[in-house]
């Protein structure tokens, strides 16, 4: 996964996924048996429109929560984001995927916002940025190949 340069208030990545269709990779979202090997600890999810998850890491007392806007698998998933030490304290964040079929694997997409341009939602920005490549890169792991 790399940054894409973009506008502060949102913030773009993207990766290509060897070994996985974009229907496989879509799964890796939905799923929470596939979940798991790459993200949360625990899952709780809904996954369709107007549907709602929830991930939790115990160790950590936290855990994010939304509601499913879009769901096209294979193509597209959007959901709202909101961590629960914030809430009331942010508008909640989007979270819109993209997948497009590659020679060989998949391309995936993340556009991530609105932040503000308040100093504490940038640094916030940073984190989540870094946050979206080392996740992916742990969901890149999960087949053989290379995310580039």
């Amino acid at each position: 996964m790399i940054e894409i340069p973009s506008s502060s208030d949102i913030l773009l990545v993207y990766g290509e996924f060897m070994n996985f269709t974009p229907e496989e990779l879509f799964d890796y979202w939905v799923k929470p048996d596939l979940i798991i090997q790459w993200w949360p600890p625990v899952v709780e999810i809904n996954a369709e429109v107007g549907g709602a998850y929830r991930f939790t890491w115990p160790e950590l007392q936290t855990f994010l929560q939304g509601t499913y806007s879009h769901v096209d698998r294979g193509r597209r998933w959007r959901f709202s984001w909101t961590w629960n030490h914030e809430p009331g304290v942010y508008e909640p964040l989007w979270v819109d995927i993209h997948f497009m079929p590659i020679d060989h694997g998949t391309r995936m997409s993340i556009m991530h916002g609105p932040f503000s341009n308040s100093e504490s939602d940038q640094q916030a920005r940073k984190g989540v940025i870094e946050g979206w490549i080392h996740f992916g890169m742990r969901l890149a792991g999960l087949r053989p190949g290379e995310d580039l």
